[in-house]
């Protein structure tokens, strides 16, 4: 008797249809199959054991249920080898709903009978799902990872005994016959169902050492809309707005700081909202960054606007006590009223500054977007290991159209050269 069976995992993703970040949930609906179980009499057709270049192929057969009815097989629950697979990050249950199978089903039947004992189990599930890993760092140009854990129990039922203990795999590699189903993980066509994110690619792992633990991964990609028009948007305008105030003479220091203090209160508010789109972090979000960045500015505006005019305040018939104080405690020789020099040079500063900030603004764009590229091809070398699928779900059940050609590829699992050709 063995002491631990290979069990093979295929998840079918139906739809996924909300992400709450603040609670660090989501609600998807899949399809967990468990093809070819196997039984006390398991006999391996492929490969005895997992290695690098197979990638540990599973396929096998159950003797003691050739040939036999699925009613008959049906009858046997207790009696062949029949692990369980729970969901283990399930908020509130990991039942599946109504119609699944709780035991072994024929995987084909030929003439009403099993011709090569190979079986199945098939569930479907609604579930809301924990997914404490998220990454906000990027935000509004963040990608997320919405993980669904399998675990199968330590011991399965046997003969009416304690059985073996069930180790999940998955498919894996590039071949389209790979797999037991044949077809891998996939993700339906009308799958995505949320508002402000994209699935982007559905992800399979096992361990390194194939144990009870396998985790499927959606990878979804922000759609950042929402919050550049919601705040970025409102901020950029702030920020340019407070270049209007420059129009204002150097003299009236006070509507200057006045106009500049509105500002400052307007960005207190969209700093609020972006703390409503987040859960609590220790860490600044790229849209929290540049808030601040704004915050700055203005700061700097106000800053720049009192000693601009304090340097202006030279004049022989204003008394000294009506005279801004002097910060360089006669350091600095102050400009008389009546030079413009001083405007000049503010108006230079001014141009410099908007070019800089024009820049600044394209610069961070291209590295959020250079991060997102990152973060596939990191994928794409972790696809390359043994134990791990990738599957682009862009284009829907799974199936990827190689080199833009015809021929539609049934495997669930895409090889990391051909994916990034296509990124």
């Amino acid at each position: 008797m063995a002491e631990s069976v290979p069990v093979e995992v295929t998840v079918q993703i139906n739809s996924v249809t909300a992400i709450n970040i603040k609670r660090i949930l989501f609600d998807v609906d899949f399809t967990l199959m468990c093809p070819a179980l196997m039984s006390a009499e398991f006999v391996w057709a492929k490969t005895p054991a997992f290695d690098d270049k197979t990638h540990g192929k599973l396929d096998w057969q159950d003797p003691s249920v050739m040939g036999m009815t699925a009613k008959e097989i049906d009858q046997m629950t207790m009696t062949i080898f029949n692990p369980e697979v729970v969901i283990d990050n399930a908020v509130d249950n990991d039942q599946p709903i109504s119609g699944g199978c709780n035991a072994p089903r024929p995987n084909r039947l030929v003439d009403g009978v099993c011709p090569d004992g190979q079986l199945k189990k098939t569930n479907r599930y609604r579930l809301s799902l924990t997914c404490n890993g998220l990454d906000l760092r990027a935000f509004p140009f963040d990608t997320q990872i919405l993980p669904i854990r399998l675990k199968a129990r330590n011991k399965s039922t046997l003969h009416g005994e304690e059985g073996p203990e069930a180790i999940l795999v998955g498919p894996e590699g590039d071949n389209k016959k790979h797999g037991l189903r044949r077809t891998g993980h996939t993700v339906k066509m009308l799958a995505d169902r949320l508002a402000d994110f994209k699935i982007q690619s559905l992800m399979g792992l096992r361990s390194e050492l194939p144990d009870r633990w396998y985790e499927v991964r959606i990878i979804v990609e922000r759609s950042p809309g929402h919050a550049l028009r919601n705040v970025a948007t409102p901020c950029l305008v702030i920020l340019i707005f407070s270049f209007t105030i420059y129009a204002i003479p150097m003299s009236e220091l006070g509507s200057r700081l006045e106009n500049t203090a509105t500002c400052l209160l307007a960005m207190m508010a969209f700093q609020g909202v972006v703390n409503e789109m987040l859960p609590p972090v220790s860490y600044e979000t790229a849209l929290g960054r540049y808030v601040t960045a704004v915050y700055i500015i203005l700061m700097f505006h106000g800053v720049e606007h009192a000693l601009f005019s304090t340097l202006t305040s030279k004049s022989d018939s204003v008394a000294p006590r009506d005279r801004p104080i002097d910060i360089f405690f006669g350091a600095v020789e102050f400009w008389d009223a009546q030079s413009d020099y001083l405007n000049k040079v503010e108006a230079v500063l001014v141009i410099a500054e908007l070019v800089l900030i024009l820049f600044i603004h394209v610069a961070y764009v291209l590295y959020l977007f250079w991060l997102r590229r990152r973060g596939k091809a990191k994928r794409l070398r972790e696809a390359e290991r043994p134990g791990v699928s990738l599957v682009d779900a862009r284009g829907g059940f799974g199936t990827r159209n190689s080199a833009r050609s015809s021929a539609r590829v049934r495997t669930g699992t895409t090889s990391a050269a051909t994916l990034g050709a296509t990124m």
